[in-house]
């Protein structure tokens, strides 16, 4: 078996294995050919890929931006649904209620 051939069964496996280690390789891959070629370079290499998959460069940038944002815990909906919970316990307690 090709060197190339491992790689591809390798890849495969961990996309598998495990959809965020596949995710994280993705942008891995990316990152590293915007790194060697340029972003404009990059997304030419990524699009035909892309529009096979449905999507454009646009919602490629938007679904980065989003996960970095997560990653970075400026989003966060576990925060939200905390914080949520937290609001409507305290309108009961405001009412006279004793809220579990």
């Amino acid at each position: 078996m090709s060197l190339k051939k491992v790689k591809q069964v390798a890849v495969a496996a961990v996309k598998t294995a495990s959809g965020t280690a596949g995710e994280a390789f993705e942008n891995s891959a990316y990152t590293g050919m915007v790194a060697r070629y340029g972003k404009d370079a990059a997304d030419k290499i990524i699009a035909v890929e892309l529009a096979n998959a449905g999507e454009t460069l646009e919602s490629f940038d938007t679904y980065r931006r989003f996960k970095g944002k997560i990653q970075n815990n400026q989003i966060s909906f576990l925060r939200a649904d905390a914080e949520a919970s937290a609001a409507g316990k305290q309108v009961l307690r405001d009412e006279g209620f004793s809220p579990s």
